[in-house]
């Protein structure tokens, strides 16, 4: 009777069992037992103790030593590169003289060759925060303004734009490894880390201002969002678009790092499409969500216009001044106006359906909506200055080939791109090797996380014209994923000896150390790129002091009003400043003599009615053929100061290949021949 009294009546005997047995217990989890004060453990330290509990530990800190290892010894080589005479390159001068217009809030940007818009503001930033912070530890009268500040230390200046450089080459390091890591194993994220970071010609282009380390680490980027979005709600990736949208965000790095260098869109958009298509944690689909057939309502007809405005407007205004860029206009057009209506019409069949949803998911449609987004937001100068980019577009379809190889049969072309590339890509043996292995491997395997990077690798042979000038640094974009695929048998080796054992077992510690050893076999095996950067970097240096002492002979040994030809390895300052004021960026008046001096690309016919000086170097030998492959289509044309008696040695400096030269010529005669 007592015992019914103390009930509370309502209650079933299951409610009250599961009541007191979902009631917190002393001493269970999130609850104290009284007299003890309440601790609160935050979510990262939680995590550390699972971290520590599971033995992952050891593989965390080893990761973190062997990358600090591999940044200190590289970066030792390439931070030479900081100290090299500021006017050392001309693909620096543009980047620049671009930087310095945006410091005047000056936006109409004209050069578009990469277009490197985002690495241009991203430096203007930073000078310009650095300005305000120098003149006030340092008041200098004559810096009035940004603009003169920049002048009066222009070796500060190009030493931020490597400086940027540099740190993308660094952080793209770090960003493979996690990635890798994802993809791979932790031994195979060391091996793609040493492949990228010993690369020759990645090292080469990271020691001073260009914007394929900054595109790297952006699609990289993308493809960690991406992956986490799989891992974490793979199943909700198809929801209606938003500006959290993990996908769009992807989208949006990929056109940010198209609009740093544009080409680099041919190696990471498709390595994202190939990534959705060939992950098994997608979702099927045997119909489109409802944003996509209500968006497409709308887009369809809308792209179908604009396509074919931008086919009517490439024929009409742009095809009489610019016909090779009026073409990729029009091709551009035709498929963005036909492919929204192909899919439409593909929809609406039954069979085709499941593969239209796998090929163009509603993942990748909001990738390439961000990509759009993300290009145009990034390269906001590109709508008003069109006609600076479509001249970089018909410079480089039009005049940008190897007139050498179009004579050559196609069977004999193909090889030898093929054996260019693949020297640049794989420059020691032991790369060759891992290379073949690898490829045999993945396809036997069919492994669906790195076949997408073996696909765009060898994608990388047809990305261009076949008759293009041969570039090593057209490799540039796709050695992240190079790396990768040389690092799967190595990660696949370390699988097989360490089984399933735990962390701290003697057979993985047996891996581990095996693994070791080969890493350290194969480093030994490469070419040290990072170490060979910078002893080319001190070679050029022993010339461009050399350069630093004909320009002063010139100022002070030449008559004023002076013609003074300077060929490409002579570029010195004054070719800076001529460079930065033919793209309408303010120079200080002060910066120029009564001397005109202007680049000299070696042909006879740029001489021609005129009489001065050229400045060669001992590099240009034999007449400058070598590096003029981009404006000299017939050698016949080029002059040979060396050997060409209508040019008279003045004043040498230097020897060997750092020998910089100084000639007299005189065509003013109306036969062309000198006085």
């Amino acid at each position: 009777m007592s015992m019914s009294r103390n009930r509370r009546p309502g209650k079933s005997a299951a409610q009250r069992t599961a009541r007191s047995s979902n009631s917190p217990q002393p001493g269970s989890a999130g609850i104290v037992p009284a007299g003890k004060p309440a601790v609160v453990r935050p979510r990262l330290l939680d995590r550390a103790i699972a971290l520590l509990a599971g033995g992952k530990w050891h593989a965390t800190a080893a990761s973190i030593l062997y990358l600090a290892v591999l940044l200190a010894v590289s970066l030792r080589y390439l931070l030479f590169c900081l100290s090299r005479s500021w006017f050392f390159s001309s693909d620096e001068y543009v980047f620049a003289a671009e930087v310095i217009r945006f410091l005047n809030l000056d936006w109409h940007q004209h050069y578009f060759d990469m277009p490197g818009t985002p690495f241009m503001m991203l430096s203007a930033i930073l000078w310009a925060a650095f300005y305000p912070v120098q003149t006030w530890f340092n008041p200098d009268p004559a810096a009035t303004s940004v603009t003169a500040f920049t002048y009066s230390h222009l070796d500060w200046f190009f030493t931020l734009l490597r400086c940027n450089t540099i740190f993308f080459w660094a952080v793209s390091i770090v960003l493979l490894f996690l990635l890798s890591r994802k993809l791979l194993n932790t031994v195979g994220a060391w091996a793609a880390c040493l492949v990228l970071a010993m690369s020759p010609i990645y090292a080469k282009y990271s020691g001073f201002c260009r914007v394929e380390s900054m595109a790297i680490c952006l699609a990289i980027i993308a493809l960690l969002v991406t992956y986490r979005a799989l891992e974490k709600r793979p199943s909700g990736m198809g929801s209606s678009p938003s500006w959290r949208d993990p996908m769009i965000l992807a989208g949006a790095l990929v056109g940010v790092a198209a609009a740093a260098r544009l080409h680099s869109i041919t190696a990471s958009l498709p390595l994202l499409l190939l990534v959705l298509l060939f992950d098994e944690r997608m979702p099927r689909r045997v119909k489109y969500p409802r944003w996509v057939l209500s968006a497409g309502i709308y887009l369809v007809p809308a792209m179908f216009v604009v396509g074919a405005l931008c086919c009517w407007w490439a024929r009409s205004w742009v095809a009489g001044e610019l016909p090779h860029a009026a073409s990729l206009l029009t091709k551009a057009g035709i498929v963005f106006a036909l492919a929204p209506v192909a899919a439409a019409l593909l929809y609406r069949f039954e069979r085709a359906r499941p593969i239209l949803l796998r090929v163009a998911s509603p993942e990748a449609i909001k990738i390439a909506m961000g990509c759009c987004g993300g290009f145009l937001l990034a390269n906001f100068t590109v709508v008003p200055q069109r006609r600076f980019f479509l001249g970089s577009v018909e410079m480089y379809m039009g005049s940008y080939l190897d007139w050498q190889r179009t004579t050559w049969p196609l069977w004999t072309n193909i090889r030898w791109v093929a054996r260019f590339y693949l020297n640049v890509f794989a420059p020691d043996t032991i790369l060759v090797v891992l290379l073949a292995v690898s490829i045999v491997w993945i396809v036997a395997a069919r492994d669906r996380r790195v076949l997408p990077y073996l696909i765009v690798l060898a994608g990388f042979f047809i990305s261009k014209p076949l008759n293009t000038i041969a570039a090593p640094h057209h490799v540039l974009l796709w050695l992240p994923c190079f790396a990768l695929v040389c690092a799967f048998p190595v990660a696949k080796l370390y699988s097989l000896a360490a089984g399933a054992s735990g962390y701290l077992s003697v057979r993985r510690l047996a891996a581990t150390g095996a693994a070791g050893v080969l890493l350290a076999v194969v480093a030994l095996h490469l070419t040290a790129g990072p170490r060979q950067a910078g002893e080319y970097a001190r070679l050029t240096q022993v010339r461009l002091e050399n350069v630093s002492a004909a320009t002063d002979y010139l100022k002070y040994r030449t008559p004023l009003g002076s013609e003074i030809a300077m060929s490409y390895f002579c570029f010195n300052p004054d070719i800076f400043y001529m460079w930065t004021r033919s793209l309408e960026v303010p120079v200080p008046q002060s910066e120029f003599d009564s001397r005109r001096y202007f680049t000299w690309w070696g042909k006879k016919a740029e001489l021609q009615g005129i009489a001065g000086y050229a400045c060669t170097t001992g590099g240009d030998r034999p007449g400058l053929t070598e590096n003029n492959k981009l404006t000299v289509a017939d050698p016949n044309q080029v002059a040979d100061t060396y050997h060409d008696p209508d040019f008279q040695r003045v004043a040498s400096f230097g020897k060997d290949a750092d020998e910089v030269d100084l000639f007299r010529f005189d065509f003013r005669t109306p036969a062309g021949k000198p006085r």
